[in-house]
């Protein structure tokens, strides 16, 4: 079992220190490196302060495009942030051919209560190519990531799926109880169209139960899935533990009569039963000719959704038939990124959430450039979300990336953050949980192509160029001091709310230190501002008069630091 000698204490004074892009797979060789075009996560954080990165890798590296792949794992030695190469160890095999093994997702468990280390276990899934049969199954392998710093030893990789068809690109995540939920693209018998299937495992990955056809779309090609539950937010209940069974999925139908949807649908009990779906296109007013979505949920149980707009055949999730082989052209047969995605006009990002039970107009996201694709979002502990994509300039791809407060109106904070003109940056993907360790900020990894210049670094030849790499980009820290100390023998005190949900009053501990409290609403509106001094050790907030029923945010900043929590006011 990990033992952590420290604690969080969000009201220290801290600084966030930008990771610069940097190389993480410490490999300089040419090889096709590459998180992938699924939108699955490729990158965790855990409850120490370490981060845990997959991608596949072409296991001949000289050998033209299109050849078996194999699951490459990395993990930092140092506590967040990475600022260099030298932080991430070289990486290991988890899983090798004689066939073909691509597009991994990773996830982690949760801790227990008062105990976040206690449980790190890491799950990976990906798609893997039967020699028998020659179809793709979905294999799984997981880690206990008990030793601390990591690595700790990993299991056999076993097939958790197998089917006459192809199985492709799998997501992978894990909610209360520490449930898997797996969730990936499956084929008919003619290649011809697709559906969206679901697995769950209830004791960490052992066994999987309850295989749902989540798409129930027949003659649809429904494709690129997504699936998150909420984040591991240090909040009542009790800490470092969720508080909701429930699962959300996304992913985009491409019906036959018109341009694809994005269609969402979630299950109120942990994967057993399903709501209906429902079409975030239509919903937020987007309509159609959307793809590739991209999910996570923020601590109010609340889905996020970025997607691309103006989808074009052109794009990696263009309906099947899935052949793999040797032909770069084909979106799906390539390890990496695609000749023909380049030059693409009038693509942009958008964004919507569910917020109070529906779907919100949904939101423009990328600025500034004609060509924006593939985006990632994840959600951090102080509710703030952060996108990001990659962004075509006229000549080359860069990754772009933006933010805002999950209870705000607008988007802010937009900027490059490859910076980097001579060879393209492709496929970003940030990472998510464990959330209770780290101040505010993002961390993600992406697709650097063409690193040697051999192809001249970006453009139709660069896709077709061997020599690709993983990069690293983040600005969270892990962020911690003593609980006691040895002089002194004395406990800090953090900020908490004592009670929650709350009827009628609860006690905001602030501990010794002075700042400013905001309650909003959920839309965001301010319902009390309060100074706190720090002999005041907090206040008692008086709600059973004054406030309707619902949940609200409390906001407490402290010398240029923040800490939030959500609050459930119940009903008389």
């Amino acid at each position: 079992m990990k033992t952590n000698f420290f604690v969080l204490i969000i009201l220290a004074c801290t600084s966030i220190v930008l990771a610069q892009g940097h190389q993480v797979d410490n490999d300089l060789s040419s090889e096709w490196e590459a998180t992938g075009f699924n939108n699955g996560r490729r990158i965790v954080r855990d409850a120490d302060g370490y981060f845990h990165m997959v991608y596949h890798s072409q296991s001949n590296p000289d050998a033209t495009p299109g050849g078996p792949c194999e699951i490459y794992y990395s993990h930092t030695i140092v506590p967040a942030p990475p600022a260099s190469s030298a932080d991430w160890m070289p990486a290991i095999l988890i899983a090798s051919p004689p066939e073909d093994d691509r597009y991994p997702s990773i996830a982690i468990e949760h801790g227990s209560t008062l105990n976040p280390s206690n449980d790190d276990t890491l799950h990976v899934v990906w798609q893997h190519k039967d020699h028998t049969s020659g179809v793709y199954d979905i294999w799984h392998v997981s880690c206990p990531n008990t030793v601390n710093p990591p690595p700790d030893s990993w299991g056999a990789p076993v097939s958790i799926y197998t089917s006459p068809h192809n199985s492709l690109v799998p997501d992978i995540d894990c909610s209360l109880g520490n449930i898997l939920h797996v969730v990936w693209q499956e084929e008919n018998h003619e290649g011809q169209f697709s559906e969206i299937l679901y697995l769950r495992s209830a004791d960490h990955g052992i066994t999987w139960t309850n295989l749902t056809n989540i798409s129930q779309t027949l003659s649809t090609n429904s494709q690129m899935p997504d699936v998150a539950t909420v984040i591991d937010f240090p909040d009542s209940p009790s800490q470092f533990t969720y508080w909701s069974n429930q699962v959300h999925v996304v992913w985009n139908d491409d019906l036959a009569a018109s341009p694809p949807n994005i269609y969402y649908r979630s299950s109120p009990d942990a994967g057993i039963s399903w709501n209906l779906s429902e079409n975030v296109s239509i919903l937020s007013g987007s309509n159609t000719e959307d793809g590739y979505p991209s999910l996570t949920v923020s601590r109010e149980d609340t889905p996020h959704v970025v997607w691309m707009h103006g989808v074009e055949p052109h794009d990696p999730d263009t309906p099947g038939p899935y052949v793999p082989g040797l032909d770069p052209i084909n979106p799906n047969s390539f390890p990496g990124p695609i000749a023909g995605m380049y030059g693409q006009l009038n693509q942009e990002i958008r964004y919507s959430n569910r917020s109070g039970g529906s779907w919100i107009s949904f939101e423009v996201v990328s600025s500034g450039t004609v060509d924006n694709e593939f985006p990632s979002i994840a959600c951090d502990q102080f509710d703030m979300l952060h996108t990001a994509w990659q962004a075509w300039n006229g000549t080359d791809y860069e990754i772009w990336q933006a933010h805002r407060s999950a209870a705000s109106p607008a988007w802010f904070g937009w900027e490059n953050i490859s910076l980097d003109t001579e060879h393209d940056d492709l496929f970003p993907s940030e990472a998510t949980k464990k959330a209770a360790f780290y101040s505010e900020g993002y961390d993600l990894v992406w697709t650097k192509i063409d690193s040697d210049l051999s192809a001249g670094g970006h453009g139709q030849l660069a896709a077709l160029s061997p020599a690709h790499e993983i990069w690293f980009s983040g600005n969270t820290n892990y962020i911690y001091v003593p609980i006691a100390s040895d002089d002194e023998n004395e406990i800090t005190e953090y900020f908490f709310v004592e009670t929650n949900p709350v009827r009628s009053g609860t006690w905001i501990n602030t501990g010794n230190c002075s700042g400013d409290i905001t309650i909003y609403d959920i839309s965001g509106r301010i319902v009390l501002k309060r100074n706190i001094e720090s002999v005041d050790g907090g206040f008692y907030w008086n709600v059973s008069s004054v406030l309707p029923a619902g949940t609200y945010s409390i906001l407490f900043e402290n010398n240029g630091s923040r800490e939030s929590s959500n609050v459930i006011v119940l009903g008389e």
